[in-house]
Order: C-alpha cells, then sequence, then structure tokens
C-alpha cells in the first residue's frame, strides 16, 4: 500500500503594524528632548550645514526683518512671471507661504518673549565671571603621577608607578590584580607590590588599596593608629563591624560595649571613597528652558529663547529659485534645503509650544507649591499632563527630561513636580514626597537603641492617616538612604 502525504501547509496571514517615522518627525523628537543649551548647538551645527538658512540679528527691527522679506521676495513666491510657473512651482510657492506664516509666528513670538530674558551688563558680566571662574579640576591620575615624579629613585619605578596609577579607579581602589600588572610590565608581583606600598602613602590617605577594608587600616597607619583598638577592629573583625555585631566584638576583643562604639567613631571617620574630590566632572552652569515669575498676583510663564538662534530663508537662495541662469540641479539643492529650513524653523517652534503647554499645566496643578514655596506637592502623573494638554505620554517624558524651571524658589528640575500618590484615611490623595518626609521625620525622633523596625513606621504612618504597606515603607527608606533598623541601632 502506497501512502501518500498531502502538503497541507496552511499559510495564515498577520497584520505586522511598522511604524515609519519621517525624517522631520524624528527631528522634532530629537529637538523635544534637548535642553536650551544642546538646543543652541544643534541650531548652530544646521545653520553651517544648511546654506538657505540666516540667523536673524535680534537687534533687527521686526518691521524692518518684515520689510526685507517682502521687498526681497523672489518672483516664483509673488505670482511674476506667472506664464512659467508649472505645478510643481506652484506647490512650492504654497509652501513657501507656509513658511512665511511661520516666519510671523516666530517673529511675533521673538518680539514677545525676548524682553524677558534680555540681561542688563551687570547680568551678562556676572554670568560671564562665573563661567569662566569655573576651571577643571586636577585628576586623581594627575594627583598621583606628580607625586610619583617627586619619590621615584630610577625611571623603571616611575614607569612601574604610573602603570599602577593608571589602573587606580577614580574612587582610589585598585581593580587590577598585581599578577596581572606584572604580566603587563614584565615583573615579578614582587616588584609591583613594592611600588604600589610606596603609592600607598600618597596623599590623599588610603588611595591605591585593593579594597575597603586596606584602606581603612592604611588611613590607620598613617594616623599613627597601627595597633589601636579601631585598627584590630577593622583588621580582626570587618565582617562584624558591617553588621554591628558590637557585642560579639567588645567579647573578642575583651572590652567593653562602649569602648567599641568609641572605636567605631574613629572608623566612621575614615574616607570610604579615598580618590573623591579628584577629577569630577566639571561644573555645570545650569541655563532653565523655563522662567516663571510672578506679575502683579499672577504667574507669567517665559520659555527661555536667549541662546537659540532665531532662524529665516534667506533671500539670496530664493531669487536664486526663479534665476534662470542658474542650473537646474542646483535649483532642486536649493529647493531640498529650503524643505529642511522650513521644517527646522517649524519643529523649533512646536518644541517651544509643547514646552510652554507642559509648564502651564504643571504649574496649573502645583500651584500651592510655586506660590509658597514650601507646600508639599501633589500627586501628578505624566499621564495626567499628557491628557490635560493633549499629547501622549512618552512626548511628555521626552519634553521635560533635563529640562529646569527658574522659579522664585529657586531652579527645579521638571522632573521634580511629578510624584506618585498614597491615600489618607479621609480619601485624600497625597505625594509620596509628603510621605517620605513623614517617615524621615519618624526615623530622626526615634530611639537610637530600640529603633523603629519598618512594620512599627507602618503603624505610625497609619496612625498619622497615610494607608502605606510595609513593602513600600521599605523602598522609601532605601531611596531616603536611611538603614534597616539593625544598622541604625546604638549600643
Amino acid at each position: 500500500m502506497q501512502i501518500r502525504l498531502e502538503h497541507l501547509q496552511s499559510q495564515v496571514q498577520k497584520p505586522i503594524i511598522t511604524i515609519m517615522m519621517s525624517a522631520q518627525m524624528q527631528q522634532a523628537i530629537q529637538l523635544l528632548q534637548l535642553p536650551i543649551l544642546e538646543l543652541a548647538q544643534k541650531i548652530e551645527n544646521e545653520l553651517a550645514q544648511n546654506p538657505v538658512l540666516e540667523e536673524i540679528s535680534r537687534e533687527e527691527p521686526a518691521e524692518e526683518q518684515a520689510g526685507k522679506q517682502a521687498e526681497e521676495a523672489p518672483a516664483a513666491e509673488t505670482g511674476q512671471d506667472g506664464g512659467r510657473e508649472n505645478e510643481k512651482d506652484l506647490r512650492f510657492k504654497e509652501e513657501f507661504d507656509v513658511l512665511r506664516k511661520i516666519d510671523d509666528e516666530w517673529r511675533e513670538y521673538f518680539q514677545q518673549a525676548g524682553p524677558y530674558f534680555r540681561q542688563t551688563e551687570d547680568e551678562e558680566e556676572r554670568r560671564a565671571f562665573l563661567e569662566s571662574s569655573i576651571t577643571r579640576s586636577e585628576t586623581l591620575t594627575e594627583h598621583l603621577s606628580a607625586q610619583m615624579a617627586l619619590v621615584a629613585t630610577s625611571a623603571d619605578e616611575r614607569a612601574l608607578g604610573d602603570l599602577i596609577i593608571g589602573n587606580i579607579d577614580e574612587h582610589g581602589f585598585l581593580r587590577t590584580g598585581l599578577d596581572e600588572l606584572a604580566l603587563l610590565a614584565g615583573k615579578t608581583p614582587r616588584e609591583i607590590e613594592r611600588v604600589l606600598k610606596i603609592i600607598q602613602t600618597f596623599d590623599p590617605s588610603g588611595v591605591g588599596a585593593r579594597d575597603l577594608k586596606e584602606s581603612l587600616l592604611i588611613q590607620l597607619r598613617q594616623m599613627g593608629k597601627e595597633g589601636s583598638l579601631a585598627y584590630r577592629v577593622v583588621e580582626k573583625h570587618y565582617e562584624q563591624l558591617g553588621k554591628k555585631r558590637f557585642q560579639e566584638i567588645a567579647r573578642a576583643e575583651r572590652v567593653t560595649v562602649d569602648d567599641i562604639q568609641e572605636a567605631v567613631k574613629d572608623i566612621v571617620r575614615l574616607s570610604l571613597r579615598p580618590g573623591a574630590g579628584f577629577g569630577q566632572a566639571q561644573t555645570q552652569y545650569i541655563t532653565p528652558d523655563i522662567t516663571l515669575r510672578k506679575d502683579d498676583g499672577k504667574f507669567e510663564i517665559t520659555i527661555n529663547d536667549e541662546r537659540i538662534p532665531h532662524l529665516r530663508i534667506s533671500n539670496f537662495y530664493r531669487r536664486m529659485l526663479t534665476d534662470d541662469e542658474v542650473p537646474k540641479e542646483v535649483r532642486d539643492y536649493i529647493k531640498e534645503k529650503v524643505h529642511a529650513g522650513r521644517w527646522l524653523i517649524k519643529n523649533i517652534h512646536q518644541r517651544q509650544e509643547t514646552l510652554y503647554n507642559i509648564a502651564s499645566e504643571i504649574i496649573r496643578r502645583q500651584e500651592t507649591f510655586f506660590k509658597t514655596g514650601g507646600g508639599a506637592l501633589k500627586p501628578l502623573t505624566m499621564h495626567q499632563i499628557a491628557e490635560a494638554v493633549g499629547l501622549h505620554e512618552s512626548t511628555v517624558s521626552r519634553a521635560i527630561s533635563a529640562k529646569y524651571i527658574d522659579t522664585p524658589h529657586g531652579i527645579f528640575p521638571l522632573k521634580f513636580f511629578f510624584t506618585t500618590g498614597i491615600e489618607t484615611e479621609g480619601g485624600e490623595e497625597v505625594s509620596a514626597h509628603r510621605v517620605k518626609h513623614a517617615l524621615k521625620e519618624l526615623v530622626a525622633k526615634e530611639d537610637t537603641k530600640r529603633p523603629l523596625s519598618d512594620e512599627a513606621l507602618v503603624k505610625m504612618l497609619n496612625d498619622q492617616g497615610y494607608k502605606i504597606a510595609r513593602r513600600t515603607v521599605a523602598k522609601y527608606r532605601k531611596e531616603l538612604g536611611i538603614l534597616p533598623s539593625h544598622l541604625r541601632k546604638s549600643f
């Protein structure tokens, strides 16, 4: 009997949704995410790459700007030589009409926003002084290398020292093994360790250690406390010290718990990161994207455009579009650049408008905070703002990223005003910010000999009206940098 197998494979078509983003949309998203200084740099780059774009001087009156554009408008825009316009030219003319409208809107916005950011000569001088006063701090590597150059007895020793220093991380610890360093240098581990011991005598105290325990011992030795109780506690009871098992340590050292606590006071004064303070990132001068001021009892919001170049399409290139002597490929190139310039101007405008709408809604919902400065924040999510201003939640997230607002009460990141809510017994929803503040106060007032457990904190917060779970208390405690109760205990 012959068995025939029929190929009965069926193909099921499944719809696949592919989101295709145009270059203009990608640019709009990118501009929305950029903070003010990076945005200014991005626009400067576009100015350098797109020849049809030009910056309008802030000193040039709006009336003069408009007059120049009307006077120098090319025939393709004004409708002259209509017989030569084909369908493509007409579409391009319509795009120019849209562009002129955007330009007009920008000029109106620019003239309204400009005065808020025109700083006085004294303010400009003060800012210039602050920026020029920021100097690059010496890195840890530079600091150690300079000391190595002074103490090295030979070029070979200095080369070994520089190799070791190059493998010390920003916290001051040597993370590379001696065997590996020896292999790199073609030396023995003993030779590497001898030079390492020299580096461990350098400033800052504790540098060059291979772990925290070794760093603490180095620091104690340099303080002349080798052999002291504090030194013995670190050397012999490091694990118990981390778990605050003071009674066990006291029994092992045959001293009182009070003696151990006094020794611990010496230990906690030591540096946990001896390299801290070297090679830190240069201090950044924050330029807020938004400014909030109170005028006659009302909030005035201004989107900062002080450093953003105000753009327009160059009339020189507009005239070239209708010049028959200009080769067609050149005109096509100019049209392409005009399209790009038009979208850049539109997307910058859209960014500013989106920021304004989001900031307005945040200020409306957090009005108590902005009025008093010390008022508690209300629960607020990005979803709520997105619904109110007609945007997607991801757009709000991009818009507030790395953005700051300058208020009468200080400069804050926009993300500061978004916080989850906790329901009270009365049905009111309060922000997590307020609950964290209450938690911090309870811990600050606790008896350190009988610290409050998470369960006790939950009960006390519930007594204050906050409905909160134990896992939430543990989460907030960690975010506040508060240790568990057994590590907060003192004897």
